[in-house]
């Protein structure tokens, strides 16, 4: 009877030896959403165990904010859904995984609040900037050496991120008939960009035609969202415009930096939609737009004219190929960019009208390239 104690003692020894080392040498941390993130409305909340027997070690895993249980979540999926409510107000994320060897491991991390002068309840418009000296990107600029016009009168730059907010974004391909030949190019090219944008990103990864099909939703991993990209195949007509203006409805439901990119070969054949209204749409979003146009001649001139627009006035980039061939270069283009934007917020006039933005670097012989405009909220 002595020895089934003692072996009993021994094995819960050992037990409690192998939880120590595991949770001496592993690693356990949020990485949705990352430190010091401004969030607001549904977030995915998020974490990693990175130690001896990976996520099979974790029997499950319990999710606190600002101190009140969230939910409880298996070890192998590790996140759940939290909406952090509509105002950008600073949160602590707490989350508490149990070893399946016994112990338990903890991460931590506070979100980020935006600074007001009088209320925290107001709006916040979201205005993502990019400074460029000469063909360099300028990074490592304060809050201070930003100046933000709202009809030409200044106004407090209420919250800045230096890196850019945690990112939200939609990659939009065109599948139309007219794409059959160049879609291989197209696929490598995608999956390109894919891989290199950031871990934390969230992408929606979206194919159209005359209809618009989400191929990978925002929580697919990277593995799901280039196979989505295999999967494509080209027929149909096109209606980029209807496009574009719903995915923009969609993104500003989105909390974080918001960004559109569609890669498209022709006119707007199909949409609904007007120009104008795709350009209404995203002067009432924070989404910076973003364009992949393929054509020669008149067909390339076309789009240049419908696409480039929008692209600026949003503080985005339109870029051309003439073949399809080319096109790894405009997606590398676009994620250098996003990866240099600084993201700036301010508290809105609340006149319900439309407004003029200009942002300025004082001082510095530098090209800034921001939204130029916001409608704001009524009363």
């Amino acid at each position: 009877m002595r020895g089934g104690r003692f072996l009993v003692a021994v094995l819960f020894s050992l037990a409690s030896v192998i939880a120590l080392r595991t949770q001496a040498t592993s690693t356990f941390r949020f990485v949705s959403p990352p430190p010091g993130a401004y969030v607001t409305g549904p977030v995915l909340v998020r974490v990693a165990f990175e130690g001896e027997g990976g996520p099979a070690a974790i029997e499950d895993v319990t999710f606190f904010a600002d101190g009140k249980q969230i939910c409880v979540a298996p070890g192998l999926r590790m996140q759940c859904e939290w909406d952090a409510g509509s105002k950008v107000e600073e949160h602590a994320l707490r989350a508490v995984a149990r070893l399946k060897a016994g112990g338990r491991v903890v991460a931590n991390v506070r979100t980020r609040a935006v600074t007001f002068n009088e209320t925290a309840s107001v709006d916040i418009v979201q205005v993502n900037v990019v400074v460029m000296s000469g063909n360099r990107f300028v990074k490592g600029l304060t809050k201070d050496a930003f100046r933000l016009l709202d009809d030409k009168e200044q106004r407090p730059i209420l919250g800045f991120d230096p890196n850019g907010a945690p990112l939200e974004l939609v990659l939009a391909i065109d599948v139309s008939g007219s794409m059959k030949d160049a879609l291989p190019d197209v696929q490598e090219a995608a999956r390109a960009f894919l891989k290199a944008l950031g871990s934390t990103d969230k992408v929606t990864v979206v194919a159209f035609n005359d209809s618009a099909f989400t191929l990978a939703p925002r929580e697919a991993d990277l593995d799901a969202r280039l196979q989505a990209i295999d999967k494509l195949s080209a027929w149909g007509g096109t209606a980029v415009y209807d496009v574009i203006v719903r995915l923009v409805g969609t993104l500003s439901r989105q909390a974080g930096r918001r960004a559109i990119v569609v890669f498209t070969d022709g006119e707007d054949q199909n949409s609904q939609a007007s120009l104008q209204d795709v350009a209404r749409a995203i002067s009432d979003s924070d989404t910076t737009f973003f364009a992949v146009g393929l054509g020669r001649g008149e067909r390339l001139s076309a789009i240049k004219a419908n696409l480039e627009p929008l692209a600026e006035a949003s503080g985005g980039l339109a870029l051309f190929a003439e073949h399809s061939d080319k096109l790894l270069e405009p997606f590398s283009t676009i994620v250098t960019d996003l990866a240099n934007q600084y993201t700036l917020g301010f508290e809105p006039r609340r006149d319900g009208k439309a407004h003029t933005l200009t942002v300025q670097v004082p001082g510095r012989d530098v090209r800034v390239r921001a939204r130029r405009s916001y409608v704001a909220p009524s009363r």
